[in-house]
């Protein structure tokens, strides 16, 4: 099992979502002040479509179903862990 939150997508290998056309998506240069502060964020990229033109944002990661169910399984490994933490504390050094 690959314990991984977020998995890399790769847009330039998708389908265009205004044409479905394979391998026609590449990544496109800012033109306001808006894109930049979106690409400066790190989380998604602007692309542009060679057949259509089509040109918007598409995220850089994405979260599946086993993300979540790895995220679910750490939050209640962290709250176990702390539980038996505090009862050790607690049966060793009385009230807290």
């Amino acid at each position: 099992m690959q314990l991984k939150i977020f998995f890399k997508t790769f847009p330039e290998t998708s389908k265009c979502l205004s044409c479905g056309k394979l391998g026609t998506i590449r990544r496109s240069r800012t033109k306001n002040i808006w894109e930049a502060a979106l690409k400066a964020t790190k989380t998604a990229n602007l692309y542009k479509c060679r057949e259509c033109g089509w040109r918007g944002i598409r995220k850089k990661y994405t979260v599946n179903k086993y993300s979540l169910i790895t995220v679910v399984f750490y939050t209640l490994l962290i709250v176990s862990v702390a539980y038996v933490i505090r009862q050790v504390l607690m049966k060793n050094f009385g009230s807290l």
